[in-house]
């Protein structure tokens, strides 16, 4: 899940929203689903590192971090102030006795959420899943998550996905349409997976300390294709979600939103059916050299 932001003096809606459909989906997200290539690096450090969560969503990734990182000091953002409630609510369930904490504010304006000392010291780690492709201009993200992290020897981690890459069986070409057209029309990159090493290099790691990987984001079980494309179904069939004012915006007819309805219902319904989607992953290191 990713935090939306503001750009040039403008709100930028997180596109997809907040609504509980889509946090239930979000939720399949944890760190064996998705962390995989920054675990190492988290273990081997000290029991009591600091991290900061971008674009937390509803969490489900930061709580995973803090109950197996229990000493840790774990800061979960996002600009979405409804799931900062509902998930610093959560946390006597989700994680209890943990340093794990909740806050509302956006990246780009770091006093929103970090007290001078937080943002003076810095992070030890500074991650993001899946929230670069979900803001506009996100090189400017990534280079704020590079001042926040430790200049000696912080880590700034990224998975990021690149929706070309998406595969869905059965075929439902004409959803992948919509989503594409969604993205151009909030000014984000579809393509930000497949340009992360770049990204990286453009804000000033060198490449020696970037390590590079790759993995798969799917949703293949029952139950993940029933909360992905429930999610999906919540959103065509509210009338105020973003996804069908785009819709309306594009100009689709009622006959062309049942198509989209009845792919989701086919994907979900279909013994045969997935979805994957390759992510990009990024661990770059701070030190003297790549300040």
């Amino acid at each position: 899940m990713a935090s939306n932001t503001e750009t040039a003096g403008h709100k930028q809606e997180y596109h997809i929203g907040y609504k509980e459909d889509t946090l239930k989906a979000f939720e399949l997200r944890n760190v064996k689903t998705c962390l995989g290539y920054l675990l190492p690096t988290l273990e081997a450090l000290p029991p009591t590192f600091s991290l900061l969560d971008v674009g937390c969503g509803p969490g489900s990734i930061t709580f995973d971090l803090a109950r197996r990182f229990p000493q840790a000091k774990i800061i979960g953002v996002d600009i979405g102030t409804e799931v900062i409630a509902r998930n610093n609510a959560n946390i006597p369930t989700a994680a209890p006795g943990t340093g794990i904490e909740f806050r509302a504010g956006n990246i780009l304006e770091p006093e929103s959420f970090l007290s001078a000392e937080e943002i003076s010291s810095g992070f030890d780690v500074v991650h993001e899943h899946t929230t670069l492709i979900c803001i506009p201009n996100n090189i400017e993200v990534l280079r704020q998550m590079k001042r926040l992290a430790k200049q000696d020897g912080g880590i700034v981690a990224c998975r990021e996905g690149d929706t070309h890459s998406q595969v869905l069986w059965p075929p439902c070409p004409e959803s992948a349409e919509l989503q594409e057209r969604i993205y151009k029309l909030n000014g984000l990159d579809t393509q930000t997976g497949r340009k992360l090493v770049s990204k990286a290099l453009e804000v000033g790691f060198p490449r020696d300390q970037i390590t590079a990987s790759a993995s798969v984001l799917s949703n293949i079980t029952r139950p993940e294709r029933e909360l992905y494309g429930g999610s999906m179904l919540t959103m065509l069939a509210d009338e105020n979600s973003q996804y069908r004012k785009a819709a309306a915006q594009f100009g689709y007819t009622e006959e062309q939103v049942e198509v989209l309805r009845k792919n989701m219902e086919r994907f979900i319904a279909s013994d045969d059916a997935w979805r994957l989607l390759i992510c990009t992953e990024v661990i770059c290191k701070l030190d003297e050299v790549g300040r």
